[in-house]
C-alpha cells in the first residue's frame, strides 16, 4: 500500500501560488506583450506596404505567394494567439499532471520548466521573422534573394537565445540520491552463464499517423516544384530518419544496453562498465517535454517513444538515460546482473 502524500505546508502553498503567477507571466503575459508590440509595428507599417506583400518564398529565395498587408497582420495575430493559448494549456496541464512524488521536483516551476521555456521563445521567433520580412518590403523595396533566408535564420537564433535565457532563469530542481529510483533486483546468473534480453517499443498511433502524413506532405511540393528537388529530398530524408525512430529495439547483453532504430541504426549504447545501476520506471512523455530524443528538468537524457514502462540507467560517465520499452523490469534486472558480474 502506497503511503499517502503529506499535505503541503503553508510556505509550500504560498510558493506554489507565486510559481503560478510567474508561470502565467512567462507563458502568457510576456508572449502577449511581444505580440502586441509586433502587431502595432506592422499596423503602423501598412501605409508603407505594397498592395500585395510576399508571405512565402521558394527554395531559390524568390517570393511565390502574396496577400494583402491587412491579412498578413491578421494571420500573424491569430497564429500567435493560438500558439500562446496552446503553450499555456500545455504548461498548466503539465503542472497539474506532474504532481510531485519521489523522483519529481516539488517546485511547480521546475516541473514545467521544459514546456514553459518554449512559450516566449516560440513567440519571439515568429514575431521577429514576421516583422523582419515586413521590413524588407517597406516603400516598395525589392529584397535580394538571400534576405528572406537570413531573416528566418536570425529569427531561429533569437528564438533559441530566448529559450536558453528562460531555461536558465526558471529554477532547476536539485536531484539527490533520494530522488533516484531504486535499482531493480538483479537476476541470479550462474558463474559464466550468458543471457540476452531484447524488447521493442513503438510510438502511439497518432504520432505514427502524423509522421506518415508528413512523409506524404513533403512529396507534394517535390512533384509540383521539381526545380527544388534538393530541398524537398533533404526534408524527406529528415522525416524518414524521424520515422525510423518511431520504432526501437532495446537489447541487454554482455556489451551493455543498446538501442537501435527500426532499420538497425544504433541510436545509443551504454557500455557495461559505465552502468552503475538500472531501474524499471514509469515514464511520462510530459516529464521530458514530448516524444523523441529528450531531456528532463533533472538533466536525464531520454529516448521517449511512448508512456509506460521504461529502463533508467545510472551511468558513471554521463547523465542518467531513460528508454521506454516493454518488459523493462526484466531488462533492468539482467543489466544489473551483468554489470555486477563484470566488476
Amino acid at each position: 500500500m502506497t503511503a499517502p502524500t503529506p499535505a503541503p505546508s503553508v510556505a509550500e502553498r504560498e510558493r506554489d501560488r507565486r510559481d503560478r503567477r510567474v508561470l502565467l507571466a512567462v507563458v502568457v503575459w510576456v508572449p502577449l506583450a511581444i505580440v502586441l508590440v509586433s502587431t502595432v509595428i506592422q499596423v503602423i507599417w501598412i501605409p508603407r506596404m505594397p498592395a500585395q506583400v510576399a508571405v512565402h518564398w521558394n527554395a531559390a529565395g524568390e517570393p511565390d505567394r502574396w496577400t494583402s498587408p491587412e491579412r498578413a497582420v491578421l494571420a500573424y495575430a491569430v497564429i500567435s494567439l493560438s500558439l500562446i493559448l496552446a503553450l499555456a494549456i500545455a504548461s498548466f496541464a503539465g503542472a497539474r499532471a506532474l504532481r510531485p512524488h519521489a523522483g519529481r521536483p516539488t517546485r511547480l516551476l521546475s516541473r514545467v520548466r521544459p514546456t514553459a521555456s518554449f512559450a516566449p521563445a516560440t513567440i519571439a521567433m515568429v514575431s521577429l521573422i514576421m516583422v523582419g520580412l515586413g521590413a524588407l518590403q517597406l516603400d516598395g523595396s525589392v529584397p535580394p534573394q538571400w534576405a528572406a533566408p537570413v531573416v528566418i535564420g536570425v529569427g531561429l537564433l533569437v528564438g533559441a537565445l530566448v529559450w536558453w535565457i528562460t531555461w536558465r532563469a526558471l529554477p532547476a530542481p536539485d536531484r539527490t540520491a533520494a530522488d533516484a529510483p531504486s535499482a531493480t533486483p538483479a537476476l541470479d546468473l550462474a558463474p559464466g552463464e550468458r543471457a540476452v534480453w531484447t524488447a521493442t517499443a513503438s510510438a502511439p498511433w497518432p504520432v505514427i499517423a502524423l509522421i506518415g502524413f508528413a512523409l506524404v506532405a513533403v512529396t507534394v511540393p517535390f512533384v509540383l516544384s521539381p526545380s527544388s528537388w534538393w530541398l524537398w529530398t533533404l526534408v524527406f530524408v529528415l522525416v524518414l530518419v524521424l520515422a525510423s525512430t518511431a520504432w526501437i529495439r532495446v537489447t541487454v547483453d554482455r556489451r551493455g544496453l543498446t538501442v537501435r532504430s527500426l532499420v538497425g541504426i544504433r541510436l545509443t549504447r551504454v557500455p557495461l562498465e559505465a552502468v552503475v545501476t538500472a531501474a524499471d520506471v514509469e515514464v511520462l512523455p510530459a516529464e521530458f517535454g514530448g516524444w523523441g530524443f529528450r531531456f528532463d528538468v533533472h538533466g536525464r537524457r531520454g529516448i521517449i517513444i511512448r508512456s509506460g514502462q521504461g529502463i533508467e540507467v545510472e551511468r558513471a560517465d554521463a547523465p542518467p538515460l531513460v528508454v521506454t520499452v516493454a518488459d523493462a523490469r526484466t531488462g533492468a534486472a539482467l543489466l544489473n546482473a551483468l554489470a555486477r558480474a563484470g566488476r
